[in-house]
């Protein structure tokens, strides 16, 4: 066995013995990062983001989509563009992740499906089973610097009106 599936197995088998260990996240969330990690070679479109997102199985899915448009500046960001960074995120310390390294500050992705599997991770662990208004509230609270984060996201999901592609 070569190391690359070899190191693959192992992630994959940190994943999964780690989630195992804690009760709070679904079983659901395990499956599909499981079964989206598959499908790594896809070109990015917004429309294979959208479906990817229902895929994942989001509990507020266009707030998410509002995030890696905010975050992305539309998916033109040198952050994306780079990093293949949907959402501008850092490297985590306290919780599993797709990531593969940092570059100018920001986490590094092998392809923009790994960035939304580890928004994913990141959701099980801090933001799942919340309400609508709890999730603003944690994004506004522990997520973004820009202290208008959340208002940026609402025009975006009224002004595209995102919650009718979900």
């Amino acid at each position: 066995m070569s190391l690359k599936p070899l190191l693959f197995t192992i992630t994959i088998g940190f994943f999964i013995a780690f989630f195992s260990l804690n009760a709070f996240v679904k079983t659901e969330v395990i499956e599909e990062v499981l079964n989206t990690v598959e499908v790594c070679n896809e070109p990015f479109s917004e429309e294979a983001l959208i479906e990817a997102i229902k895929q994942m199985k989001f509990e507020h899915p266009h707030i998410v989509l509002a995030q890696a448009k905010v975050e992305t500046g539309h998916f033109q960001s040198k952050i994306f563009l780079e990093n293949n960074n949907l959402f501008g995120m850092k490297m985590p310390w306290k919780r599993p992740t797709m990531a593969i390294g940092t570059h100018r500050g920001h986490a590094v992705y092998r392809n923009w499906r790994e960035s939304l599997i580890d928004y994913a991770l990141y959701s099980a662990f801090y933001v799942q089973e919340k309400k609508e208004h709890e999730f603003f509230e944690h994004l506004s609270d522990n997520y973004a610097e820009d202290p208008i984060y959340t208002v940026k996201l609402k025009k975006v999901i009224d002004r595209e009106d995102l919650e009718v592609l979900f």
